[in-house]
């Protein structure tokens, strides 16, 4: 049936989460200490309301942090002097928000915890309709006003082609495992157009006509309207290609092989559907969170303590780049390969200028720092970020000057 995992039958199985040698994912000396316990992006927490203007004092109700900490604001700065100044919203103070994307500088699109779609219409938020008020959305990504996607599971996928008064119209996918149980989380969307589309996240195990094969990926391409299983064992957490047939992944899949945290994956080939793919050393032995590129010769990873990652043509494995940070860096974006902007942990925001990597302020409100967890933009004097409980917008200041 429509958008129904694949049955027995035809079926190419692309198995990319294969081990490699161990010297083929040697980890550097910058990542490889430290605490890498990953944060769960979908847990509600407490944290401050960062709706207003963050330049104002202290309230006797601030939260406490330690003040002697990076991650603690005790001196509000201004969005005068900040790169970054929070932007009103109806987002409630203990939503997490995951995910922005947007097709123009007056359509932009935030999703989250507690079912949460927000809406910049070019002069304010607004809460638009949600499909489950249960869900958290992981990721949010379309090619135009008319196809957007929202991903949380194999079994919580929610496709739009149409807008009323700026507000998508949902309609739920079937259920990709074709059975009620049967699901597992997505983290990452992308395609090359309205109709190439390409999912994945932890994997899922479907019955085919080869046994029971595990799934991590699955594409709509060609404009039909089922999905494809692509096999695989482990956890895709972001996905950006070039192109249809140039996509490139990146994969914790360390629960079947240890050295396999920060695994990067690179598909190729004739047609979208019938991918090539080849695992490509990322010299990381930690997790990468995110995935962007500028071009086919420009891609970014980044991911768990600061690790940033690139690759350009002719490259035969990632190349290191010193990082400004240790702070986990959860989403990556860029407006061209002199612009790239990575944010995270601790409400980490970092930018690539084309020679190096800078720290960049925000007007947070005294208190704790927020976690940011996506980043977006509609160039590069337009440029959103959100995370805990807080929508943040580029203020045109100039972009270093962070601590």
């Amino acid at each position: 049936m429509s958008g129904a995992a694949p049955k027995p039958g035809p079926l190419a199985l692309v198995a990319f989460a294969i081990a490699l040698p161990l010297s083929a994912f040697v980890a550097c000396a910058e990542t490889n200490d430290g605490d890498t316990a990953e944060d769960d992006p979908s847990k509600v927490i407490d944290i401050p309301d960062a709706g207003g203007d963050a330049s104002r004092d202290a309230e006797n109700d601030a939260p406490a942090c330690d003040a002697a900490g990076s991650d603690c604001v005790t001196d509000a700065i201004s969005c005068d002097d900040a790169a970054f100044c929070p932007v009103p919203s109806p987002l409630a103070p203990t939503s997490v928000l995951t995910s922005v994307w947007g097709w123009s500088k007056s359509d932009v699109l935030a999703v989250g915890s507690g079912g949460a779609i927000l809406r910049w219409d070019g002069a304010k938020w607004s809460a638009v309709n949600a499909p489950d008020a249960k869900l958290t959305f992981n990721r949010v990504w379309g090619s135009g006003p008319n196809d957007i996607w929202l991903v949380a599971g194999t079994d919580a996928i929610y496709h739009s082609t149409r807008l009323t008064g700026g507000a998508p119209e949902w309609r739920a996918e079937p259920n990709i495992s074709g059975e009620p149980y049967n699901a597992a989380t997505l983290f990452a969307v992308w395609g090359s157009g309205a109709g190439d589309v390409r999912i994945g996240g932890a994997r899922l195990q479907l019955d085919t006509r080869e046994g029971f094969v595990d799934f991590n990926q699955f594409v709509r391409a060609g404009g039909g309207d089922t999905w494809e299983g692509v096999a695989g064992t482990g956890t895709v957490r972001g996905i950006w290609g070039a192109s249809a047939t140039d996509v490139w992944m990146v994969v914790d899949n360390s629960a079947q092989s240890p050295w396999e945290k920060g695994m990067t994956v690179h598909g190729t080939g004739a047609s979208a559907e019938t991918l090539h793919w080849t695992a490509v050393d990322s010299q990381s032995a930690v997790g990468l969170d995110a995935i962007w590129g500028s071009g086919a010769s420009d891609v970014w990873a980044v991911g768990e303590l600061g690790t940033i990652r690139r690759i350009g043509g002719g490259d035969e494995r990632w190349r290191v780049v010193a990082s400004p940070t240790t702070a986990r860096l959860r989403s990556v974006w860029g407006s061209g390969p002199k612009d790239v902007w990575a944010v995270g942990q601790a409400g980490t925001i970092l930018h690539y200028d084309g020679a190096s990597w800078r720290a960049a302020d925000a007007a947070f409100p005294v208190g704790p720092k927020p976690e940011l967890y996506g980043v977006w933009g509609s160039g590069p004097d337009d440029v959103w970020i959100v995370g805990d409980g807080i929508v943040l917008r580029s203020t045109g200041n100039a972009k270093g000057g962070g601590s």
